[in-house]
This record gives structure tokens, sequence and C-alpha cells, in this order.
């Protein structure tokens, strides 16, 4: 009589396909980057900023010391920190105890592709001052 050699290989071939099917079911981390503010006229704020994949969106995490600075506006402008160009590109929710979350209509790709910065401002009633800025790159 003939072994059946069969038999292993489709459990073989089972197992295979049960491992395909598995890691097409688990979703991947979305991207995420992070840059570090530099600090602007004397202002003592430091923080950082952190870009996470949300679809064709992008999640702008705003995070800044000190926080007890209750209401910075934050924007991303076309140009860099040196030279930016006064109308913001997307506006950001403002920065209120150290914080702000702004989904914007970008990809990271479409925004890290160079010539963007983000800045925060004083205040509302000072926006003429940056006290942090970053380029997006």
């Amino acid at each position: 009589m003939i072994p059946n050699r069969r038999a292993p290989i489709v459990r073989f071939t089972g197992a295979v396909a049960l491992a395909a099917i598995l890691a097409a079911c688990q979703t991947a981390a979305p991207a995420s980057r992070s840059l570090t503010f530099d600090t602007l006229n004397d202002s003592g704020v430091t923080g950082v900023v952190t870009f996470r994949e949300a679809g064709d969106r992008t999640e702008v995490d705003v995070r800044v010391e000190p926080a007890g600075n209750l209401d910075m506006p934050a924007h991303i402008h076309p140009g860099s920190c040196d030279n930016l160009t006064p109308q913001p590109k997307y506006p950001l929710e403002n920065i209120q105890d150290g914080a702000s979350l702004t989904v914007v209509p970008a990809s990271i790709d479409e925004l890290f592709v160079g010539g963007l910065a983000l800045n925060v401002h004083r205040s509302n009633d000072d926006l003429r001052t940056y006290t942090a800025c970053v380029d997006i790159r």
C-alpha cells in the first residue's frame, strides 16, 4: 500500500492560508512623526509636535511648556521659520494649557514634502510675537 502523502501537504497549506488571513486582518499602526520646537523671542516656550496619519488627513498634536499659557494661536504656514508667509495654510486649534489637537486636510507625506513651518503665537492679542516654531521636514 502506498502511503497518503497529500494529507500533510493539505494541512501545511491550510496553516499557511490561515496565517495569511490573520496577517491581513491585522491593521498596521498609523504612521507618525515628531518634531521639536525652536524657542523664539526669549519666550521660554519649548515643546513637541506629533503628526499622526489619519487616512488621507493628519492629526497634529501640539504639546508645549510652560503649559500655563492659556490660549496660544498656532498655524502651519508656507515657508520656513526664518521666512514665513503671513497667511496660514492650515490654522490649528489654539494651544490651551499646553496642548492642541487638530486634524488637517492633508496627508503626512504632503506636509513633509517641504516648504511648511508650524509656528506658535504669544496670544490672540499679540499675534506678531512668535514664541516657538519648527520647520516641517
